[in-house]
């Protein structure tokens, strides 16, 4: 049966495979032949050099040997090699040098500007000429710019700047305060401020500390006599004419402007503490003699709004 199919397959087939196969054998042999000729010459070629530079290491170690024994000064062979120096010019020299020195380019840019921040913050900050610390805690703290602006109108130009400024520092104690770290730091920068000797005013009110009342002048009756405004805390500022300049209309009746009694702090001398007392007494006795006589021509009622109320706590001993 299979003789039957193999005799169906006509001969000029049987011959063109023949053909396809031999070509395809015959192709075979040529790139073989091809691959082992490239594999000799390459062969022949890699030996060829490899003589060449044996033959250059040989050349070059006899004049090396002659070199040391002085046989010869200088070689033919044997060149010191140079790397070319590249010479960079306009925006690649400039490319370059930031390549390498950004981070102190950066670090230098930083410091430079850290110091000119510094320089023009002190060469164009106004100076205070006095401060006035308040302590009291009645809501007065949000009229820290009206305080200030009513104040500089009777203060002088006590540092010679040319410019009149006063200084409302805000420290409200509050013994009874929830906000336990706020009051941490009004209190550290209130001791601190203790220390110094140009602190002399004070806004105070009834709830302040009896132990920091004691630290005001309490006998300023003498120096403004039948004044009603003068008590033993300092100038009663229960004022509706101030209470409107300071847009604070709610005031309690019981805001006191203190003075400082002069002492020995750690920062200054009892006699350096005095001569900014008595500074500061001609800037609080142009206000006593001011509101006192508003308040005569418009005839005053005074305040009605009442006090907090007094915490049952104390804050905690602080030196004077």
């Amino acid at each position: 049966m299979k003789d039957e199919k193999e005799s169906l397959i006509p001969e000029e087939d049987e011959e063109y495979e023949r053909s396809l196969a031999e070509q395809a054998r015959e192709r075979q042999k040529a790139l073989e032949e091809a691959e082992r000729k490239a594999m000799e010459e390459r062969a022949a070629y890699e030996k060829e050099q490899a003589k060449k530079r044996e033959k250059r290491l040989a050349q070059e170690r006899l004049e090396l040997m002659k070199l040391k024994t002085g046989v010869i000064t200088e070689s033919e062979t044997i060149k010191e090699e140079h790397k070319e120096k590249i010479e960079l010019k306009g925006k690649a020299k400039a490319a370059n040098f930031w390549y390498h020195n950004k981070i102190w380019i950066l670090f230098g840019a930083f410091l430079i500007a850290v110091v000119i921040f510094i320089l023009v913050d002190e060469l164009t900050r106004v100076k205070a000429d006095i401060n006035v610390l308040m302590i009291a805690n009645n809501g007065l703290s949000y009229r820290q710019q009206e305080m200030e602006d009513f104040f500089e109108k009777y203060c002088d130009d006590l540092n010679g700047d040319g410019e009149v400024k006063v200084t409302v520092m805000i420290m409200p104690l509050n013994p009874d305060s929830k906000d336990y770290q706020t009051q941490q730091g009004y209190q550290a920068k209130f001791i601190a401020q203790l220390q110094l000797p140009d602190d002399i005013l004070f806004i105070t009110d009834s709830n302040t500390e009896p132990d920091f009342l004691g630290m005001f002048k309490a006998d300023l009756s003498k120096d403004f006599p039948g004044n009603k405004y003068i008590d033993q805390y300092g100038l009663s500022l229960n004022m509706k004419c101030l209470a409107e300049e300071l847009k604070f209309e709610n005031m309690p009746y019981d805001v006191h402007l203190s003075l400082r009694t002069p002492i020995d702090t750690l920062s200054g001398s009892l006699e350096e503490m005095q001569e900014n007392s008595d500074t500061a007494f001609v800037m609080f006795k142009r206000i006593v003699e001011d509101l006192t006589k508003r308040c005569e021509e418009t005839n005053d009622p005074g305040l009605t709004t009442a006090p907090a109320a007094k915490p049952e706590k104390s804050m905690v001993d602080v030196p004077l």
